[in-house]
C-alpha cells in the first residue's frame, strides 16, 4: 500500500503535517472511482474493503507520527474521513473436488497443479503456501506445519500471529511427494513452491497463471483465496468446528461458523 500507492499519491518529501483530511478524502474518492495517479497499482479496480485497508494504513502512519511528534489530530481517523461501505455477507463460493481436479489438470506446471490442490485440500492461505518449506512437511505424521506467511516481500508470522498444524489428506501427500522427487531444492530449508532459482514465487505471477488455468478449464472465476474454502466446507461436515477453526487458523470462531451456515 505504501510503496505502490501512498508514496505516489503524497510524495516522499511531503511533510506529514501537510497531509490533510481533505487530501485523504480526495485520495479515497479517486480510488473508489478507479482514477489513480500513474504508477499506482496495476490498473485493477479496488474493492471498498481494500480501500478501507488503505485508510487503515494511513491511520496507523498518523497514529505513530502523533505519538512521535505530537501531532494535534489524526487526519486519517474515521471521525475525519468517512470509510466506504463494506458489507460482510458471509457468503462465499468455492470448487468441489471434480472442479479442483479439473483446475489442476489445466495448470501451467506440475508445481502449479500441486499448489492448487494443497490450497483446496489443506486450506492454507496463498502466503502460507509460498512460505512453506520442506522441513515443515511431515510425511510420516501426515501434517503440514504452518509457521510462516510470505507477504509484502518478506516472511512473517501467519495471520492472527498463530502457528498451526494441518492434516494432509492423501491427495496432498501425493501432490507434495511428486514435487519432492525433483532434482533441486528439496532440503529442509528449501521452499516447497519456488521459482526457477529456489526463491519465492511471485504472488501476482501465480495469480495470473491461476486465472489462465481457470479460463482453460472453463471454470467460473473465483479468487485464489476461495480455494481454501473447499477445505473448510469439507472439513466442517466431518470434524468438530473448533478443530476446523484451529486447522484453518481462524482467530475468531464466528469466521469458522460461516462454513456451518454454508
Amino acid at each position: 500500500v505504501i510503496d505502490g500507492y501512498l508514496l505516489d499519491e503524497f510524495g516522499k518529501d511531503t511533510p506529514i503535517t501537510a497531509i490533510t483530511a481533505e487530501a485523504i478524502e480526495d485520495y479515497r474518492d479517486r480510488l473508489m472511482a478507479n482514477d489513480r495517479a500513474p504508477g499506482q497499482g496495476r490498473g485493477r479496480k479496488l474493492s471498498n474493503r481494500t480501500i478501507v485497508r488503505h485508510l487503515t494504513v494511513l491511520h496507523g502512519i498518523f497514529k505513530r507520527a502523533k505519538r512521535k511528534w505530537g501531532l494535534a489530530e489524526n487526519p486519517a481517523s474515521a471521525d475525519m474521513v468517512e470509510r466506504p461501505r463494506v458489507v460482510y455477507t458471509g457468503e462465499f463460493d468455492t470448487f468441489n473436488r471434480d472442479e479442483v481436479e479439473l483446475l489442476a489438470s489445466c495448470a501451467a506446471s506440475p508445481q502449479d497443479a500441486a499448489i492448487f490442490r494443497v490450497a483446496a485440500y489443506a486450506g492454507l492461505r496463498q502466503g502460507e503456501l509460498l512460505a512453506l518449506r520442506w522441513g515443515r512437511v511431515d510425511f510420516l505424521g501426515g501434517l503440514l506445519h504452518v509457521r510462516k506467511n510470505y507477504t509484502g516481500g518478506e516472511e512473517k508470522m501467519p495471520k492472527g500471529k498463530r502457528v498451526r498444524s494441518v492434516p494432509m489428506m492423501p491427495d496432498v501427500v501425493t501432490a507434495l511427494a511428486s514435487l519432492k522427487d525433483r532434482e533441486h531444492f528439496t532440503g529442509d530449508d528449501d521452499l516447497v513452491f519456488c521459482d526457477a532459482v529456489g526463491g519465492f514465487v511471485d504472488h501476482d505471477d501465480l495469480r495470473q497463471r491461476y486465472y489462465a488455468a481457470l479460463e482453460k478449464a472453463g471454470l467460473r472465476r473465483i479468487r485464489f483465496h476461495d480455494l481454501r474454502h473447499a477445505f473448510g466446507t469439507a472439513a466442517i461436515t466431518k470434524l468438530d468446528p473448533f478443530a476446523v477453526q484451529s486447522y484453518m487458523g481462524h482467530q475468531h470462531y464466528s469466521t469458522t461458523q460461516r462454513y456451518l451456515h454454508h
